[in-house]
């Protein structure tokens, strides 16, 4: 293994200086109102319209917009824990200028469960500031406090700077980058399940004499939802905003474990009753997190980054041209973040890469095989110019070049890349540090541009660090190229392992290295490979009295993923549980944890929930050789159908780069 990269030495003053900026954030970001809770106003409220989910007509309908969430109402209201009529949560959302019609300057909202919502307003300058918010808003996610606050305690630590920001930084960081909570908490966060309730604001008076109703509950980011047995979960019957509130024990009560959520900002009160000290512990520290996910805590973060930035990372460079610019500009975060490590696939993407767009704005996809393509699905050479969604050039890795670098090559055209340990290699592994490096053209570089490519290492290190971290317990083990890349597929066993880098490509062995916990790359050893243990994992439902279902068992072992359940119990579970998910300590996993999450880890059961609360579903048991066979068909079918569909998307415009403003000047 190669040596570590030395740590930047930094003053005295510098570190000092930092540690006064990082006392002050808190102050300068946030608005203090009674009782010193932090309460943002909200980013946007006002009228639009609505086109009908089943009458094709316009309703005019009141929105609010804040944290995450779009909620719109009949009319303006004062208190917003009544029903709304519609709940959006913006996470992972897209939206999509339309022709105009009826006189309304037309948009639609497409969310990550695929749901469509169709809004007109009334001129093209409000459309645009309700997407501008609305793009904002999107990213001010559970996830993305975590992502953020762990690159900023790792980008801290990578430059020595670890005991400043700990003994300094915002309690922002300090709640999101916890490190028992980050390995026993999914990126989404929040909590959900059953619960009893008086409802919202209750008559606790007249309490004694109403029933307590069992209520499904699901809190997303700053939002505590209420939902009906049975309600698609896109309708709940009740919100709660939780900015500002606090959430305590409440006295037990023959036996029954009560907690109270209360906000300072509007008066609203809600008592729940769990059917267990333990559940009631786990749903409490969840609604104060929760209540941490704002818009203005989100800024304090990325103003903690800035300040980190200017003292041990050099700034980016400009483009060398500039791309396509639609008409719309958005905001988002000034500098590269974990916060932007999807890709318009939906597909995690590389530590350290970005979405990669062509010289004309159109997103670079990858085929099912891993390679690079246009939108038209011709291959895309690693000598093309290509670029982030800011317009600056990203080198044959997808990476943001540093100040004064280009893209590198060899002679006869192999790219170069540089590794997290600073050292220069091709995608096979090959070490080419004391090589000549030359330009797409063909023109062999100066020392000095070589040099200035390597800045980029401390960019690659710590989004390792950062990932390992963001792993919880019981996830894969993490194997990289020395380029820092994960591999698409493994397959063999010791010395006859065949690895596949990400695009696809076949590389041996001496090209992997595994990332540890604390985000240290060490050689992987192939001597002794690992003994495989099986069992099988039964999957549970909740149903609505509180009953915990059994749907039915698989047989698992101890390399398969959650992606790998997936692929086999969506063939049989489709029509009886659509677009189900996986439940870890009650909260939702993103499509890209399942494929770090061993499922061995879950035994001796984990649960599922569908969109549609009250359902049942069939006993199921597959062999072995059934569940492989099954997987393997119903990967590729899925893998083929989503390339396909995203390349229809490019192909009609929808995916054209934005031009991305600094969310911090406003």
């Amino acid at each position: 293994m190669t040596d570590a990269i030395p740590q930047i030495n930094i003053s005295q003053a510098k570190m000092d200086a930092l540690a006064r900026d990082l006392q002050k954030l808190e102050m300068d970001s946030t608005t203090v109102v009674g009782g010193g809770q932090l309460v943002p106003a909200f980013q946007r409220q006002g009228y639009l319209e609505k086109m009908g989910h089943t009458r094709t007509k316009w309703f005019r309908r009141f929105f609010v917009l804040r944290d995450s969430f779009l909620l719109s109402y009949n009319l303006q209201k004062s208190d917003y824990t009544v029903e709304p009529r519609t709940c959006i949560n913006l996470s992972s959302s897209q939206f999509q200028l339309l022709p105009e019609a009826d006189k309304l300057e037309v948009f639609s909202i497409t969310t990550m469960e695929r749901d469509q919502f169709f809004l007109g307003a009334q001129s093209s300058s409000e459309r645009d500031a309700w997407i501008k918010d609305m793009e904002v808003a999107r990213t001010i996610t559970h996830a993305n406090m975590v992502k953020l606050a762990v690159e900023n305690q790792c980008l801290a630590e990578e430059k020595g700077l670890g005991g400043v920001t700990r003994d300094n930084s915002t309690s922002a960081l300090s709640i999101f980058c916890n490190n028992e909570y980050i390995r026993n908490t999914p990126l989404t966060g929040g909590a959900e399940g059953w619960l009893r309730t008086l409802g919202f604001n209750p008559d606790f008076q007249a309490a004694g004499k109403k029933k307590l109703k069992k209520c499904y509950f699901m809190l997303r980011d700053s939002h505590l939802l209420m939902f009906n047995g049975g309600d698609i979960l896109t309708k709940p019957r009740g919100v709660m905003y939780l900015v500002g509130t606090t959430t305590e024990k409440v006295e037990d009560e023959e036996g029954m474990f009560k907690f109270a959520c209360r906000s300072k900002q509007c008066g609203d009160v809600i008592e729940l009753v769990a059917s267990s000290n333990k559940q009631r512990q786990r749903w409490i520290q969840a609604l104060q997190v929760g209540a941490r996910v704002t818009y203005p805590d989100f800024k304090l973060l990325l103003k903690e980054h800035q300040l980190l930035a200017a003292v041990t990372m050099t700034p980016r460079a400009a483009p060398p041209t500039a791309p396509n610019q639609p008409a719309i500009k958005v905001d988002a975060p000034p500098v590269p973040l974990m916060t932007d490590d999807m890709d318009v696939q939906g597909q995690q993407l590389d530590p350290a890469t970005q979405q990669a767009y062509d010289s004309e704005g159109v997103p670079l996809v990858r085929d099912p095989e891993g390679k690079l393509v246009h939108g038209d699905g011709s291959a895309c050479e690693s000598t093309e110019d290509r670029y982030n969604a800011e317009g600056q050039q990203l080198d044959p890795f997808n990476r943001p070049l540093p100040p004064g670098a280009v893209p590198m090559f060899t002679a006869d055209g192999q790219a170069i890349g540089v590794g997290p340990d600073g050292k220069h290699y091709l995608p096979n592994g090959d070490d080419v540090t004391d090589q000549a490096h030359f330009a797409a053209d063909g023109t062999e570089l100066k020392s000095e541009v070589v040099e200035a490519a390597g800045a980029i290492a401390t960019d690659v290190s710590v989004a390792l660090k950062a990932r390992a971290m963001l792993k919880g317990e019981g996830a894969t083990e993490e194997m990289v190229d020395m380029l820092g890349r994960t591999f698409r597929a493994m397959e063999g066993e010791g010395e006859g392992t065949v690895l596949k880098n990400a695009d696809g490509q076949e590389v041996p062995l001496k090209s992997s290295r595994k990332v540890e916990q604390d985000g240290k790359l060490v050689d992987y050893d192939y001597s002794a490979p690992k003994p495989v243990e099986s069992g099988e994992l039964t999957i549970m439902m909740e149903q609505e009295e509180g009953d915990e279902v059994e749907l039915g068992t698989v047989e698992v072992d101890s390399y398969t993923t959650l992606k790998d359940l997936r692929n086999t119990l969506t063939v049989v579970l489709e029509s009886e549980l659509p677009n189900f998910v996986f439940l870890v300590n009650m909260i939702p996993l993103l499509k890209h944890e399942e494929d770090d999450k061993l499922a061995f880890s879950l035994m001796p059961c984990v649960f599922v929930r569908s969109n549609e609360l009250k359902v049942e579903a069939p006993k199921m048991k597959f062999t072995k050789k059934v569940e492989k066979m099954v997987a393997a068909e119903q990967k590729a079918k899925a893998e083929a159908n989503e390339f396909e569909d995203i390349m229809a998307k490019i192909r009609a415009g929808k995916f054209l780069k934005p031009v991305k403003d600094s969310i911090m000047d406003e």
